[in-house]
């Protein structure tokens, strides 16, 4: 059963907390009331609050110092400030030592729900962050390194640690972007070759006559330019694990010679009569449809089966949306940021489908990091687009060509525009405050 948010009203003038007690437990909300600082202190470090509604002026002291109390002794609860008429100076202050609103009494009905439910809403997301945090931190994203919470990749990373100790090799398939070096490597960390070297090679990133002088090294004058002996990456890799990534670009010459090292462990040197010996663990990864290029003649079908001891098939961001605030986080902190995600960025971000995967989000998340000037991260700081044919722009799309600076720059002068120039009315639209909005303006050199 879900529980209603708890709301605590600190309020000296009885009937007014009456009122407002009876207006919040009609709109849902656990409502218990205190009369002076004395018995608000007691409350809050008795209860659990979502919401404090403080009067600043009580009989024995400030709300100000149930703020000050607040933040001293790390509550998750979000405080708004009840204020007169003529203490809007004092709200001012109350906001800079932590608030999260202020409302002028007698408030009407409608904006007392409504600030007090933006502010359930804030403390929701500054609570799921915090125990995504706190498990980041207590677990340091596992024995693997990899952070997930779905039960997909739960299953997968299972397999992973039964597989790991063993010397099979292994076949991480996936989309771009997706981990499969991170998984790779784990892999590795996990086995019993984790003293040894982890090498990786990009396949596709090379030519196949330099691919394989990478794996197998050279002899001096084995080709123009082998001015010296080079050892190759089955050497470099020698007790430890190669991790091949992008194999289905492998040409027929070099899958004839990895299958043989595979088969027997030996291998030459271009220029070479000489056999070597190498003991690696092969992890290949591919973003292909491997069993598919097998079946076509593309790959030779033999190696196929040695590459495929075990399958590791790494599902798109798009499939594990859980993950998306969990990774969002993990990546504020590898920046070592303090920010949080507001409910319209996360929503945002949940709803892209994330063609670059992880690794998109993860620069989305440096770069939002990077704009925003404040403490919340709002939709302005993730501008979301998918790439867009050089030339277009018809039916509503973007231009190519554009930065993502550009862009952020096009959208938030469309909703300067929606809204009549008023800056105000366009950072509440934008989700963020008026100064930001100014500060970006001032930027781009247009905030007379």
């Amino acid at each position: 059963m879900k529980t209603s948010p708890a709301v605590l009203v600190v309020e000296d003038n009885r009937e007014l907390s009456e009122v407002v007690r009876e207006a919040l437990t009609e709109s849902g909300y656990t409502v218990d009331v205190a009369f002076t600082v004395a018995d608000a202190t007691r409350q809050l470090k008795e209860g659990d609050f979502h919401v404090a509604l403080l009067d600043l002026g009580l009989p024995d002291g400030s709300g100000l110092d149930l703020l000050a109390a607040i933040a001293d002794d790390g509550l998750l609860t979000e405080a708004v400030v009840l204020t007169g008429q003529s203490d809007v100076a004092t709200a001012v202050r109350a906001m800079r030592m932590g608030a999260c609103d202020y409302l002028t009494k007698p408030a009407p009905i409608e904006e007392l729900t409504t600030v007090v439910g933006q502010a359930v809403e804030r403390g929701r997301l500054r609570r799921e962050n915090q125990a995504l945090r706190m498990r980041l931190d207590r677990h340091e994203q596992g024995t693997t390194g990899i952070v997930t919470e779905d039960p997909g990749m739960q299953a997968l990373l299972a397999t992973l640690q039964r597989v790991a100790p063993t010397d099979l090799p292994v076949l991480v398939l996936g989309e771009s972007g997706t981990g499969k070096e991170l998984v790779a490597r784990a892999v590795h960390d996990a086995s019993t070759r984790r003293q040894g070297p982890f090498v990786a090679i990009n396949c596709a990133a090379l030519p196949e006559n330099l691919l394989e002088s990478e794996l197998f090294g050279y002899e001096r004058g084995a080709f123009t330019g082998a001015l010296a002996r080079k050892p190759g990456l089955f050497e470099v890799a020698d007790g430890g694990t190669l991790m091949l990534d992008e194999i289905g670009e492998f040409g027929k010459g070099v899958q004839a010679k990895l299958l043989r090292v595979l088969e027997t462990g030996e291998f030459y040197r271009v220029g070479s009569t000489r056999p070597l010996h190498s003991s690696v663990r092969i992890i290949a990864a591919t973003n292909r449809d491997l069993a598919e290029q097998a079946a076509t003649g593309e790959f030779r079908e033999d190696l196929y089966y040695r590459l495929n001891g075990v399958a590791l098939e790494l599902p798109p961001l798009r499939a594990r949306r859980g993950d998306i605030l969990p990774l969002a986080l993990f990546f504020l902190k590898e920046a070592r940021s303090r920010k949080t995600l507001g409910p319209r960025a996360l929503e945002a971000l949940k709803g892209y489908d994330w063609p670059g995967n992880v690794r998109e989000l993860q620069m989305v998340v440096r770069r939002a990091n990077i704009l925003c000037d404040g403490d919340v991260i709002g939709p302005e700081h993730v501008p979301l687009t998918r790439p867009v044919k050089r030339g277009s722009g018809g039916n509503g799309e973007l231009p190519s060509g554009l930065t993502l600076a550009e862009l952020q720059d096009r959208y938030i002068r469309k909703v300067l525009q929606e809204n009549d120039g008023q800056r105000g009315k366009a950072a509440r639209a934008l989700g963020v405050d008026v100064k930001t909005l100014y500060n970006h303006l001032k930027r781009s050199g247009d905030a007379s």
